[in-house]
């Protein structure tokens, strides 16, 4: 009962958001997001298709579309994986000196124990051809991507369980389950953040997790005052997390006890990232936030923005990259939190900012992926995933 009471005040919450987003924008087309690893761009369209892009030319002054890699998957014609509101998940078993060929990994939003047409909402997707190797069901819809740790992969549901499956050396060989399910309090939309062997992750129920990630075994819990969406940043033996309380907080690593907590203008709705000595935090009030790891303010005054900040921004050498609901990609100073430039790009983004060195991949509400160089302030390429 205190579970349903808790996730109804969350709905309530976030009714004034999901109404001036228009219709249709709480679609997963625009959440799933994107991920980069070496020089090919991983595309998770919202309705469950993945892409892989080469990036390797972004580098220099070419600004033409990108070489498509392989085939989207499913190929036309094919039923899609279904909704997906989580980036994908790049990496490969490694147990005992083994290391296994890079995979995918996605999770949808589909549930297998209530529709009898949806045998999975877990797959691995062969990194280099695009083919699927396997798909498995995990009980309840996954908002936020997976998490590996060696040949565990662990994922999150909205019935506030977290479950751990052993990935096989054998990459096409289904998964079994590695420790039986941890019940959290609440839904569980972010995903887990992995540090030293301890998985922290946070609920809608208002609590942050750490959890062994070897046993599934509880090491801490600790409340916050409202729901926590965005994935925590571990850092330095801290755990830092915003809430639905206007609140950022640094939790001792090791015991969960609160070292500090910071009050910003609004909801925390995007994970916090940083530079190694800067957080940089950012609001649905549309205000970005540098805290010192004392949680001291290192600006003079904090940055406005054009609009509700929902994806996590990106830190580069020496500017912070944010974007907005309100259509704008803007490029601040880390040093003051000036602007230097803005964008505009057609389009919401509430998927995760990625970038490789100077350059950022971002993909809208529209699904049209947006390569821009922060170097030189231009615009590379776009690409419609629809």
């Amino acid at each position: 009962m205190k579970r349903r009471l808790l996730w109804i005040s969350v709905l309530v919450l976030l009714l004034p958001l999901i109404a001036s987003c228009g219709r249709d924008r709480f679609s997963a087309h625009g959440w799933a997001g994107l991920t980069i690893d070496g020089d090919v761009l991983y595309v998770a369209a919202g309705e469950g298709r993945v892409t892989a892009l080469n990036i390797s030319r972004d580098a220099g002054d070419n600004r033409g579309n990108p070489e498509r890699l392989w085939t989207p998957f499913p190929a036309d014609g094919q039923d899609n994986l279904g909704a997906v509101y989580g980036a994908p998940l790049v990496g490969a078993f490694a147990e005992d000196g083994v290391v296994g060929s890079t995979n995918i990994f996605l999770a949808t939003y589909e549930n297998p124990e209530d529709d009898d047409d949806i045998s999975a909402n877990l797959f691995a997707i062969d990194a280099t051809t695009g083919t699927q190797n396997w798909a498995a069901s995990v009980p309840g819809p996954v908002v936020g991507s997976p998490t590996l740790v060696g040949n565990t992969l662990v994922v999150g549901t909205t019935h506030g369980l977290l479950y751990a499956l052993a990935i096989e050396s054998d990459e096409r060989a289904l998964p079994r389950s590695a420790w039986r399910e941890f019940e959290a309090d609440g839904k569980v939309w972010s995903a887990a953040t992995v540090a030293e062997g301890t998985l922290y992750f946070g609920s809608l129920g208002h609590t942050v997790y750490a959890v062994n990630a070897t046993d599934g075994t509880e090491i801490w819990s600790y409340e916050v005052g409202g729901a926590v969406v965005g994935s925590p940043l571990v850092m330095d033996g801290t755990v830092y997390v915003g809430a639905l309380d206007r609140s950022l907080y640094a939790l001792d690593a090791n015991t969960g006890d609160q070292k500090w907590k910071f009050s910003g203008d609004n909801w925390f709705w995007a994970a916090p990232v940083s530079d190694g000595r800067t957080i940089y935090a950012a609001t649905l009030g549309g205000t970005v936030y540098a805290i010192d790891l004392l949680g001291r303010e290192v600006w003079s005054s904090p940055t406005e923005v054009s609009g509700s900040v929902l994806a996590a921004p990106v830190v580069l050498s020496n500017t912070l990259i944010v974007a907005t609901d309100n259509k704008q990609v803007h490029q601040l100073s880390l040093s003051d939190g000036r602007e230097e430039w803005s964008i505009g790009i057609g389009e919401m983004v509430r998927a995760d900012i990625v970038s490789q060195g100077e350059r950022v991949y971002i993909i809208d509400t529209e699904g049209v992926v947006h390569a821009l160089d922060a170097d030189r302030r231009i615009e590379l390429w776009t690409y419609p995933t629809r």
